[in-house]
C-alpha cells in the first residue's frame, strides 16, 4: 500500500501521513512525498489503487481550487474513505526587520491568514510552508508564515505571531 502526500518529510502533510500509517495501518504503507499536491492530482490515473492524504484546508493557486473543488471534481477518480484530525506543528509569522520590501511567503492555504495578520503584505505562494521559508531566506523577503520548526531566527528577525492550529485530514483511495 502506498500513501501519497506533500513532501518533504518536514511538512505537516507528511507528518499526518506518518501518524495515519502508524495509527490506522500498522505501518504497512509506504509514504511517498511529492513536491506539490498539484503533482499528485494531475497524475491520478497512474496511481490507481494507491491512497492520498490531503488536508481539508488544501488550496491551490495553480489549479484555482480548494479541497471542496478537488473533492467534487475527482469523484470518478478517488473515493473518500476516512478523515482524522491532528495538531499541526506551531505556525509562526517571522518578520525581517531590515527588509526593503513588503513581500511575504507562505503556502496558498495560509495566504489569507498571512494577509489578515500583516498589513499591506505582498503575498507570494509556494507549494509548501517548508518552501515558503526557503524562498523567504533566498529572496530576503519581509515576512514568512511557516512552521516554527523550519525557522532559525537571527538578530535581524522577530516572530510577530505564533499559532497552534489543528487540521482535518482526508484519506482517499485512488480508483
Amino acid at each position: 500500500m502506498r500513501l501519497h502526500t506533500l513532501g518533504p518529510a518536514a511538512t505537516d502533510s507528511y507528518a499526518a501521513s506518518q501518524f495515519y500509517n502508524c495509527e490506522q495501518l500498522q505501518n504497512q504503507a509506504t509514504i511517498i512525498g511529492h513536491p506539490s499536491f498539484e503533482a499528485i492530482l494531475t497524475q491520478l490515473p497512474t496511481l490507481s489503487g494507491d491512497w492520498l492524504v490531503i488536508p481539508a484546508a488544501f488550496k491551490s493557486t495553480e489549479l484555482q481550487a480548494s479541497w471542496g473543488d478537488v473533492h467534487y471534481a475527482t469523484l470518478t477518480q478517488m473515493t473518500l474513505i476516512d478523515c482524522f484530525m491532528t495538531a499541526l506543528d506551531p505556525l509562526v509569522v517571522v518578520q525581517r526587520l531590515a527588509a526593503d520590501n513588503r513581500i511575504g511567503y507562505t503556502h496558498a492555504a495560509t495566504a489569507q491568514l498571512l494577509q489578515r495578520l500583516v498589513q499591506s503584505v505582498e503575498i507570494q505562494t509556494v507549494s509548501s510552508k517548508v518552501l515558503a521559508y526557503q524562498a523567504y531566506q533566498q529572496n530576503q523577503a519581509a515576512y514568512v508564515l511557516t512552521n516554527e520548526k523550519n525557522v532559525t531566527l537571527t538578530a535581524q528577525e522577530q516572530v510577530i505571531k505564533r499559532l497552534t492550529p489543528s487540521m482535518v485530514w482526508c484519506v482517499y483511495q485512488i480508483k
